[in-house]
Formats: structure tokens, C-alpha cells, sequence
């Protein structure tokens, strides 16, 4: 039986088509600098992004609010400062989070791979974790405002990635088939074992050009082909 064509593409945002990383690096040196925090970048970037994960994820699961993630992070990056209630913790997160939005651009092969996935007549919408009214900002304040993405943020859907209630829900927006929806991340977990999870082909974007099993990977959004999409997912 032959394959079924591909009608759709479902691009994550952060680490995918924003450079969330290069953000948050950058925010950080001006952060804290201005808080006046002795170390090196590259410590206080690993201590943050690791926080990140396990309380992003707390947020995802619902566990947590977007406001009380934020707290939980701020209280353990700046430990053993002590904050005398809440709304000093949101007022120290509010200063990484502006240096962090200045901060915000689109890698540079994200406009024109999904212009060529519309130029192929796919329909084109982003999946992204995180608050609607944030990723939405994402878009409309970096190069991607011009492209008017269909954008399927986690706070607005059943569940977040990698439930297969994403996806589906990301599918029937866009009026696809999950089995003909391609699904491009760089996320394992949250973008390749859950789109798989919920029926969807799949291409791992990895810019550090380090393949992981048979699984269709890029290194840059650029080696999307659209028009031989068959030969990326293995279909020759």
C-alpha cells in the first residue's frame, strides 16, 4: 500500500524556528550583570536551563501555574537569596524576562522553510508548549509576524506535548490527518516519541548535526525538501 501523502507540517517554535537558547544565554549575561552575580555564563546558563526543564515541566503537567513556575525558578536560581513574598520573586523573574524578550529572533532558515512548505501546498501551523499569549508574542514580534502562523499553544489545547491529545488537537485545526502531518522538532521527547506516540511522521531537527537511530533528522531547516518528502521519512 502506498504511502499516504503528506498534507500538513506542524513546526515546534522554541529551539526550533526561535533560537529560545541563544535568548535565554543572552538574557542572562544582562541580567545578571545588572543583579550583580558573580560567575561565568556558561554556569549560570546550566543552573537555569536545568531549573527550566523540571519546573517548565511541573507547568505542563499542570502541576503548576505559569505564575508559580516562574516563582519556583526564580527562588532556586537566586537561592539563598530569600523573597519576601510573591510578588518580590515576580518582580525578579520581570528582569530576566524583559532582557529575554529583547532578546528573542527567528533562526535564519525558519521563514523560508515554512514559505516552501506553503509554496508545496501544505497547510503550515507551529505546536508549541507554553502560554498562548507568550509563544504567540514569539511570533509576532521576531521575522516570523509576516508569515500569519496558525500557532497551537498548550495552554489553549486538552493537553501539552507529548500527549497524542496535542497533536490530534493541532491536526484537526489545521484539517489534516495526524498520519499525514509532519511533525519537525528538536525535542526527543516532546516532539519525535510524542508526535510518533499520536500517529504523526516525524523529522528530528538536531543542529548539532548528531543523527540519533533511523530517524529522519536535519540539521537545519534548510535540508527540508517538500517536494521529496517521500525520501526524508523513507519511503523510496
Amino acid at each position: 500500500m502506498a504511502a499516504e501523502p503528506i498534507t500538513g507540517v506542524l513546526f515546534d517554535l522554541d529551539d526550533t524556528l526561535l533560537d529560545h537558547r541563544g535568548a535565554a544565554r543572552a538574557a542572562l549575561a544582562t541580567w545578571t550583570a545588572q543583579l550583580g552575580l558573580v560567575g561565568a555564563l556558561e554556569e549560570f546558563e546550566a543552573r537555569w536551563l536545568h531549573f527550566e526543564t523540571i519546573y517548565y515541566r511541573k507547568y505542563q503537567a499542570r502541576e503548576l501555574t505559569n505564575a508559580e513556575h516562574r516563582r519556583a525558578r526564580i527562588r532556586e536560581f537566586l537561592a539563598p537569596r530569600l523573597f519576601a513574598d510573591d510578588i518580590e520573586a515576580d518582580q525578579a523573574f520581570e528582569g530576566y524576562w524583559k532582557a529575554y524578550v529583547a532578546s528573542w529572533r527567528a533562526f535564519d532558515d525558519a521563514v523560508s522553510a515554512i514559505e516552501r512548505a506553503r509554496r508545496a501546498g501544505l497547510a503550515v501551523g507551529i505546536l508549541t508548549n507554553g502560554d498562548a499569549t507568550n509563544q504567540g508574542l514569539k511570533v509576532s514580534t521576531t521575522a516570523l509576524a509576516p508569515l500569519d502562523l496558525r500557532i497551537f499553544a498548550s495552554s489553549d489545547l486538552p493537553a501539552a506535548k507529548p500527549h497524542a491529545a496535542a497533536f490530534h488537537a493541532a491536526c484537526d485545526g489545521l484539517g489534516v490527518l495526524p498520519s499525514r502531518c509532519l511533525m519537525v522538532g528538536d525535542s526527543w521527547e516532546n516532539d519525535i516519541e510524542g508526535a510518533r506516540g499520536a500517529g504523526l511522521p516525524v523529522a528530528f531537527l538536531d543542529r548539532s548535526g548528531m543523527a540519533r537511530d533511523d530517524t529522519p533528522t536535519l540539521a537545519s531547516l534548510d535540508a527540508l525538501d517538500f517536494a521529496r518528502l517521500d525520501l526524508l521519512l523513507g519511503r523510496h
